[in-house]
């Protein structure tokens, strides 16, 4: 009597077809978790950037900028999108504190393309930083800025992410 018995060639072509339904149903989900990180690795990069603009300003006890930038670092005169953005100290000669580029894929807008804040901590002026992934995977996320220097992250509408 045999007891040890193998599989037929349709038995594994059945298994291997259910396999690759399966691997092909979750490769969109896969594809929206690794957008979305991005877009949450961006405001945290950008968050800090804004912390060192902030914090540079009240040490050196003058004016503090971030700008949002093309991918050579030049701060652009509208509002996006952006590949990059950049930190630097106002006065005779720029110093760049900070460039970072963004993940491939992501792009920000802005509600004004510089972030001034003063020696005092206080903002130039309130501003909102969006965070958007170019094919829409990902929702997107903002950062507010207030016109007391304080940043928060935000929940943010697609249409924010229009030029």
């Amino acid at each position: 009597m045999d007891s040890c018995r193998g599989l037929t060639l349709l038995e594994l072509c059945f298994g291997l077809a259910i396999v690759a339904v399966l691997a092909g149903l979750s490769i969109p989900s896969l594809r929206a978790t690794r957008a979305s990180g991005a877009v949450h690795a961006a405001v945290f990069e950008l968050a800090a950037g804004l912390q060192q603009a902030r914090a540079s300003a009240i040490v050196e006890a003058r004016p503090g900028t971030l700008c949002i930038a093309d991918a050579t670092g030049r701060c652009l005169r509208g509002n996006g999108p952006a590949k990059a953005w950049r930190v630097f100290l106002e006065g005779d000669v720029e110093s760049t504190l900070a460039l970072r580029g963004v993940p491939d894929g992501i792009v920000l807008y802005a509600t004004r393309p510089r972030i001034t804040f003063w020696p005092h901590s206080g903002a130039a002026g309130a501003s909102t930083l969006t965070i958007c992934q170019v094919h829409g995977d990902a929702r997107p996320r903002a950062i507010v800025v207030s016109q007391s220097g304080r940043a928060r992250s935000a929940e943010s509408g697609p249409e924010r992410c229009r030029a």
